[in-house]
């Protein structure tokens, strides 16, 4: 079996020795990155629910008219700020989601230089491209030369494994 292409740069501009990282370690670092974000919506659900306890006066059944509303922004607060920043500054600042940490691959520009945050917020809003439809924007990986989805190609990245 042929060893595994290597990656073009690293990230202090130098050619690397590093080989792309397989759908396999992704998907893995995926699931672990869903449970590590589960347990944070845990929080977040506890925060609403601790409020609505709070709101009801310690249980006596009467919710305020505002709670509704409270519940909502929290739960979207959850979706629309949190998950994404957890992705975008993760990659930003090391390259890696707790998820990738565990599975030793890492986020790398496909050019030199350091990843920014604008191509890691593009890179995040790539996957809405890459699953719809059908994942075959994951699935290209299969037939790319550098292992590369579509919001990889999209934002100019590639991912690595580490030794």
């Amino acid at each position: 079996m042929a060893p595994p292409p290597a990656a073009a740069t690293s990230p202090r501009g130098r050619i690397a020795a590093l080989p792309y990282a397989g759908l396999h370690l992704r998907i893995v670092a995926f699931i672990l990155d869903v449970l590590v974000l589960m347990s944070f919506g845990m929080l977040f659900a506890a925060a609403a629910a601790g409020y609505l306890v709070i709101d009801s006066n310690l249980n006596d059944g009467n919710l305020s008219d505002e709670s509704p509303y409270v519940v909502a922004g929290l739960i979207l607060a959850y979706i629309f700020a949190f998950v994404p920043l957890y992705h975008t500054l993760m990659w930003t600042w090391w390259g890696q989601t707790v998820g990738k940490m565990a599975v030793h691959v890492k986020v790398m520009s496909a050019k030199p230089g350091r990843l920014s945050f604008r191509r890691c917020a593009l890179r995040f809003l790539g996957y809405a491209f890459s699953v719809l439809p059908f994942f075959l924007g994951i699935l290209m990986a299969l037939f790319d030369s550098e292992r590369r989805m579509l919001h990889d190609h999209l934002a100019g990245t590639v991912v690595v494994e580490l030794p």
